[in-house]
C-alpha cells in the first residue's frame, strides 16, 4: 500500500474542502516540525551553555591543546550543587576500629574537567594519513631506572610508535639497570599478542650503530616529545616531513608522560587509550604464570586471591617518612579536584599508605574488602622487604617464591643446553650477552634474573587479584593498575566508548548522580581518567574511611607518629628478642680487613652461649648458633656481651633471677647483647633480602629476621648558638633514654632548642608510650625541622618488652645500643642523658668564642684524650636540681610567668649528698667517689672512628666494668661539662646556679622560630597555648608541696 495515499485528493469533494483538508494536515506537520526545532534549539542551547563555562583552553604553538593549563570550571559551582556530606554512620570493626562510612545518597559536587577530544566527525586516526615516504620508523633513548621504568618508557614510546603510524625500532638493553628480559629467550614474557597487534622491529635496535644514524634535528628534546602526540595531524606532518626516515623520543630526560598529574599518558582521548590497549597485550609466559601465588594448587580456593597488598617505604633502612608522604599527597592531590582532595588525601591516608601493615583496615576503602577481625585477613602481599609482615600478619598471606622459577630455569639450562652454546642460545641484548659472555651456567646473570623475576611476580601478584591495597608514590603500584585495567574499574560496556566519561560528567553535573562503576582499588581509580583532568570519585555507598572533614583528619594510630618502626622478633622459645638487623660499619681491625660492614644483631635476653675462661681465668663467649642469609649458610657467629664488675657468668645468668623475664632488668642482670655475623656478605645486587637466621645446632634456638638492613642515617642541623657559622663544630647526637606519658609540651620543647643551643646535631627520641596530643605536635614541629627521628618503641610495637615492669629503664640499654650503631661514623660523639636530664658546658678550651654553656670545650678535651691517652669517651658527673618540690605562692608564680621552665629551678645541691649522688670511701664521708654510677655520671662516646668495637652501651659508662672504664673513659671536670638532673629531691644544703643568660636567649628564640607557619606544629603557638592553660610553670612529673612542710 503507497504510504501516502491518505494524502491523495478525493475525486468527488469541492475545491475548498480540499484546501483546508490540506491546510489542516500540513498545520499539523508544521506544529511537529516546530516542536522538533524548538527541541533542538533547547539542546544546542544547553551545550553552548555547558561549552561556555568553560574558560578558553591554551592551545600550543602547534594547534594542540595544552592539557596541563586546563582552568576549574568555575561556573559549575552553582549554589544547589555545593558540596555536602551525608550523615556517618559506624560500624564495628574489630580489626581496625569503626568503620567510617557514608549514606547511600550524598550530595558531592564533582568538578570532572573533560580532555579536549572529538566525539563527532573524524578521529586523529583516520585525518592523519602519513605519506609512505622514508623507513618511517621511531625509536628511543633509554634512561636508568629498573623494571617498572623501563616498562613505561617501552609503552608510552610504542603508543608514539602506534599513533605516529610508525614501525617501532626497541632499543637495546645494554645495562644491568634497563634489562627487562623482553630480547632474551629466558622464558619470562609471551609477546605474541603484542607482536601481532603492534608493528615493532626487535633487530634494528641491537645494533649500536642504530641510533648514531639518527639525525641530530630529528632527536626531539624533552619538550618537543611531550608536545608531539597534543599536536595532532598538522604536526605530525611536520616531523614527517623533517624526518621521514626516523624519530628519536629519547627518554633520558625523564619518563614521557603529559600533564600536571603524575603519570598521565599524553594525547587526546584516542592517544591516551592506546596506551591502555598496549597493557592489555603484553602477558607473561606460561612457564612464569604458574608461579603467581594464586596460581598455587597449594594455595587454590583459600581466599588469597580476594586481596594483594603492596607494602613498600621510603628511605631505605634509615626510614624517612617525608619522602613517602610527601610523594603520596603530591600524587593524591594532582588527580582530584581541589573540592575533593581533602576527603581521600587526609593525612591519615596518606601516611598510613607508607606503612600498611600499621593501619590496614583503615587504607582499605572499599567496604566489601574489610573484615571485623586482623586476623580474619588472608592476602597476597608485595613486599619490598624492609618490613617483616609476619610480625602481626603471621600465616595470613603469602608471597611470590621467584626462586622456585629460577631453580626450575637452572635445572632446564642443565638438562636441555649445551653448556658451550649457552650464551648464542639464550642471550640477545647486550646485557645478558655481557653476563654470560664465556659462561657454562647462569651463574652470572642469576642475581640480575633473581631482581627482575622478583618484580615481575610482585606485579603480576598485585594484578591477579580482585582488590588491590597498592601505594600512591609507586611505579610498580602503577604499574599494576595499568595491568588491571579500566575494565577493571568502570566495566567493559563503559570503557568500549570515548564518551564514558563526558557521560559522566554531564550526568554528574545535571543530577549529581554517582557513576555506575565499582572499587577494585585504594588508589587505580585515581590514577587511570584519560578523559577527564580530574578522576571519577567511587561510589560513595561502597566507601569507607573516607575523610568528612576538611579542617581536620582522622587521629593517626600510634604506629603512625614514628620515623623509626624496629622489627622486634622473637625466639621461637620467646626468650631473646631481636631490635633489628644492622649492617655495621667497622675498619681497621684483622676482623674487617676485607670489608667495611658487618651484619650484626641487637637484641636482649637468653641466646645458647658457652662461656669459656682461659689459665688466666679470663673469660671469653663463644656462640653455639649460627647465621644464615640467603644460600650463605651456617655461619659462625660472635656474641658481644655486656661487661660488668662480676663475671659474664653473674651478669648473664645469675644476677636478677627474681625477676621473671629472660631481659635485662635492675640488679646487675646484662643481657643487652651485639651478635655478629663476620662471615656473611649483604649482596647489593638483591631487591629484596633474604632473613637472616640465627639456628642453634639442635634446632631449639631459632629465629628469623626479615626486616631491613638498619644501616647509620644522618640529619646534622647543627647552627652553633654564637650565630657564627663559619667555626668548626664536632657534630654530636643525642640518644634521648626512652620516655613516655608526657602530657605538658613545654618541657620537651624547651630540652630539645636547649640541647640545639649546646651543640646537640640531632636527637633521637625513643617513644615508649603514647604522649599527650599537644606533646606529639611538637615532636612533630622538631621532626618537620630535620631535628629529631622519633623510634616507635611502645608496648604493641615491642610485643610488651619495652614496658615489662621490670625491663629496666624501659629497655633502654638496647635503645642506646640502636642509637649508637645508626650514629657510627656520621657523627663524631653521641650523647646519652634521660629526659630528666640535661648537659652544661664550660667556659674552658680553646673555644671560648662559643657561648657559655656550650658543649665545644668538652668535645676538644675528649679529643684531646682520645690522642694522647686513647681514651675513647667521656663521662661527667651529675648535679641534682634542688627545689624541685617548692610551691612557689601566687606571687612567685607571677614572676615565673613569663620565664622558662628551665629558668625555675636555679639552685642545685651544694655538695653530693651520698649515698645517692656518690660512694663515701671513708667515715664520715670526708673522701667520696662519684665516678660512673656512684655519681650517676652520663658520657659522650666516639662514634665517628670505625676502628673502635661496638658494643653493648651501658647506662652510666660503656660497660659497668670500671677497671676497663678507667683505662678508656675520661672524666671531665664539672666546670667543663656536668648533668642537672632534675629529679624529685630538696635540699636544705643547695646553692645558686642559673643557667647561662645568653643560653636562655637562645632557647627563647628557637621556640619562636618555625619553618613551618601552620598552627598544629608552630611551636611558638604550641608552647603559648599549653603556658596559658597551665597551672604552674614546672617539670610535670614532680608533685610540688609547701617548701615550709619540707
Amino acid at each position: 500500500m503507497n504510504s501516502n495515499r491518505r494524502f491523495q485528493k478525493k475525486k468527488n469533494p469541492s475545491n475548498k474542502n480540499g484546501f483546508f483538508f490540506f491546510f489542516r494536515r500540513c498545520k499539523v506537520l508544521l506544529l511537529i516540525l516546530i516542536s522538533a526545532a524548538v527541541l533542538i534549539l533547547s539542546i544546542s542551547t544547553l551545550m553552548l551553555s555547558w561549552v561556555a563555562v568553560q574558560k578558553d583552553h591554551t592551545t600550543t604553538q602547534w594547534g594542540g591543546v595544552n592539557h596541563g593549563d586546563m582552568p576549574h570550571l568555575q561556573a559549575r559551582r552553582h549554589t544547589q550543587q555545593e558540596s555536602r556530606l551525608g550523615k556517618v554512620a559506624e560500624t564495628k570493626n574489630q580489626g581496625g576500629g569503626p568503620i567510617r562510612k557514608l549514606n547511600s545518597e550524598p550530595l558531592i559536587k564533582h568538578n570532572v574537567i573533560p580532555i579536549a577530544k572529538s566525539n563527532s566527525g573524524p578521529s586523529n586516526s583516520e585525518i592523519y594519513q602519513p605519506p609512505q615516504k622514508g623507513r618511517r620508523l621511531l625509536t628511543y633513548r633509554r634512561f636508568g631506572g629498573r623494571l617498572n621504568n623501563q616498562l613505561f618508557q617501552f609503552i608510552t614510546s610504542l603508543q608514539h610508535a602506534k599513533v605516529l603510524k610508525r614501525t617501532f625500532v626497541v632499543p637495546d638493553e645494554v645495562e644491568d639497570v634497563t634489562w627487562t628480559g623482553m630480547f632474551d629467550k629466558f622464558g619470562i614474557w609471551n609477546l605474541t599478542s603484542l607482536n601481532s597487534a603492534y608493528d615493532i622491529d626487535w633487530t634494528s635496535g641491537l645494533s649500536a650503530e642504530f641510533t648514531t644514524t639518527v639525525p641530530r634535528e630529528c632527536r626531539l628534546s624533552p619538550t618537543e616529545a611531550k608536545l608531539l602526540l597534543n599536536g595532532g595531524p598538522t604536526l605530525w606532518e611536520q616531523w614527517d616531513a623533517k624526518c621521514p626516515d626516523v624519530i628519536d623520543i629519547d627518554g633520558t630526560k625523564g619518563l614521557l608522560f603529559c600533564g600536571k598529574q603524575q603519570h598521565q599518558f599524553c594525547g587526546n582521548y584516542e592517544a591516551q587509550m592506546e596506551a591502555y590497549t598496549i597493557y592489555d597485550h603484553i602477558q607473561l609466559s606460561s612457564e612464569l604464570l604458574q608461579y603467581l601465588p594464586s596460581k598455587r594448587a597449594e594455595f587454590k580456593d583459600m581466599g588469597y586471591n580476594k586481596l594483594a597488598i603492596h607494602s613498600r617505604r621510603a628511605g631505605g633502612a634509615g626510614y624517612d617518612w617525608e619522602i613517602c608522604v610527601r610523594g603520596n599527597s603530591k600524587t593524591c592531590n594532582g588527580h582530584l579536584d581541589r573540592n575533593d582532595q581533602y576527603k581521600f588525601c587526609d593525612s591519615r591516608t596518606m601516611k598510613g599508605n607508607c606503612a600498611l601493615w600499621s593501619d590496614l583496615a583503615y587504607q582499605i576503602k572499599n567496604i566489601s574488602v574489610l573484615k571485623s577481625k586482623q586476623k580474619d585477613y588472608r592476602f597476597v602481599l608485595a613486599s619490598d622487604g624492609t618490613h617483616d609482615w609476619n610480625i602481626d600478619y603471621e600465616g595470613q598471606f603469602i608471597v611470590a617464591n621467584n626462586t622456585d622459577w629460577l631453580l626450575a630455569l637452572e635445572r632446564r639450562v642443565d638438562e636441555d643446553v649445551d653448556p658451550t652454546a649457552l650464551l648464542d642460545t639464550m642471550a640477545v641484548s647486550a646485557a645478558a650477552r655481557n653476563k654470560l659472555n664465556g659462561q657454562k651456567d647462569l651463574t652470572s646473570i642469576r642475581g640480575r634474573l633473581d631482581s627482575v623475576i622478583a618484580t615481575i611476580l610482585d606485579l603480576f601478584s598485585l594484578v591477579d587479584s580482585e582488590y588491590l591495597l597498592g601505594a600512591y608514590y609507586s611505579t610498580l603500584s602503577l604499574n599494576a593498575c595499568l595491568f588491571r585495567g579500566m575494565d577493571r574499574i568502570y566495566g567493559k560496556s563503559a570503557v568500549a566508548t570515548s564518551n564514558f566519561f563526558l557521560e559522566q560528567l554531564q550526568l554528574r553535573i545535571s543530577s549529581l548522580q554517582f557513576p555506575l562503576h565499582v572499587t577494585d582499588s585504594n588508589m587505580c581509580w585515581m590514577l587511570m581518567h584519560p578523559d577527564s583532568k580530574y578522576a571519577i570519585l567511587p561510589p560513595f555507598q561502597e566507601s569507607v574511611h573516607v575523610n568528612q572533614n576538611p579542617k581536620q583528619d582522622d587521629p593517626l594510630p600510634p604506629a603512625l607518629m614514628s620515623d623509626v618502626e624496629h622489627a622486634f622478633i622473637r625466639s621461637n622459645d620467646g626468650n631473646f628478642i631481636a631490635i633489628d638487623r644492622y649492617l655495621i660499619r667497622f675498619k681497621g681491625n684483622e676482623m674487617a680487613a676485607k670489608k667495611k660492614e658487618i651484619i650484626g644483631v641487637v637484641g636482649d635476653g637468653l641466646v645458647p652461649i658457652t662461656i669459656l675462661k682461659n689459665d688466666n681465668g679470663e673469660e671469653s663467649v663463644r656462640a653455639d648458633f649460627t647465621c644464615s642469609y640467603g644460600n650463605q649458610l651456617n655461619s659462625p657467629a660472635t656474641v658481644i656481651l655486656m661487661k660488668g664488675h662480676q663475671s659474664y657468668n653473674d651478669h648473664y645468668y645469675s644476677n636478677g633471677e627474681k625477676y621473671n623475664t629472660p631481659f635485662s632488668t635492675n640488679g646487675d642482670r646484662f643481657r643487652t647483647l651485639i651478635i655478629l655475623c663476620e662471615k656473611l656478605v649483604k649482596d647489593p645486587s638483591l631487591s629484596k633480602h633474604p632473613p637472616l637466621i640465627l639456628k642453634s645446632q639442635n634446632g631449639i634456638f631459632l629465629l628469623s629476621i626479615g626486616s631491613a638492613f638498619q644501616t647509620p642515617v644522618g640529619r646534622v642541623t647543627y647552627v652553633n648558638s654564637s650565630g657564627d657559622q663559619n667555626k668548626k663544630m664536632k657534630d654530636v647526637v643525642h640518644c634521648l633514654s626512652p620516655m613516655y606519658g608526657l602530657k605538658d609540651p613545654r618541657w620537651i620543647i624547651e630540652y630539645l632548642e636547649y640541647h640545639r643551643a649546646i651543640g646537640v646535631s640531632h636527637v633521637h627520641v625513643y617513644n615508649v608510650n603514647m604522649h599527650s596530643p599537644e606533646v606529639q605536635d611538637a615532636l612533630q614541629a622538631f621532626r618537620n625541622e630535620g631535628f629529631i627521628t622519633r623510634h616507635d618503641w611502645s608496648d604493641k610495637a615491642s610485643g610488651g618488652y619495652t614496658t615489662f615492669p621490670s625491663s629496666y629503664g624501659h629497655a633502654k640499654w638496647a635503645a642506646q645500643t640502636d642509637c649508637a650503631l645508626r650514629s657510627r661514623d656520621i657523627y663524631d660523639y653521641a650523647l646519652f642523658s634521660d629526659i630528666d636530664e640535661i648537659g652544661v658546658g664550660g667556659k674552658y678550651g680553646s673555644n671560648t668564642n662559643f657561648t657559655e654553656g656550650h658543649l665545644a670545650p668538652a668535645l676538644d678535651l675528649c679529643d684531646e684524650a682520645k690522642e694522647k691517652r686513647g681514651k675513647i669517651a667521656c663521662s661527667f658527673n651529675s648535679n641534682t636540681v634542688s627545689s624541685n618540690y617548692t610551691k612557689l605562692n601566687e606571687e612567685e608564680e607571677l614572676t615565673m610567668k613569663d620565664k622558662l621552665i628551665l629558668e625555675r629551678y636555679d639552685r642545685i645541691e651544694a655538695k653530693p649528698h651520698c649515698p645517692f649522688n656518690c660512694r663515701c670511701l671513708e667515715n664520715n664521708c670526708t673522701m667520696l667517689s662519684r665516678k660512673f654510677h656512684y655519681g650517676r655520671q652520663k658520657y659522650m662516646a666516639n662514634v665517628r672512628d670505625l676502628s673502635i668495637l661496638p658494643r653493648p652501651m651501658w647506662t652510666h659508662a660503656i660497660s659497668r666494668d670500671y677497671d676497663e672504664m678507667d683505662e678508656i673513659m675520661e672524666v671531665l671536670p664539672d666546670e667543663v661539662m656536668h648533668i642537672r638532673h632534675y629529679q624529685g629531691h630538696w635540699y636544705k644544703n643547695s646553692k645558686e646556679a642559673p643557667l647561662p643568660e645568653s643560653l636562655m636567649r637562645t632557647v627563647r628564640s628557637g621556640i619562636s622560630s618555625s619553618r613551618f607557619s601552620t598552627d598544629q606544629f608552630s611551636k611558638r603557638l604550641i608552647y603559648s597555648k599549653a603556658k596559658d592553660t597551665a597551672k604552674s610553670n614546672r617539670v610535670e612529673w614532680i608533685e610540688i608541696v609547701e617548701m615550709i612542710a619540707q
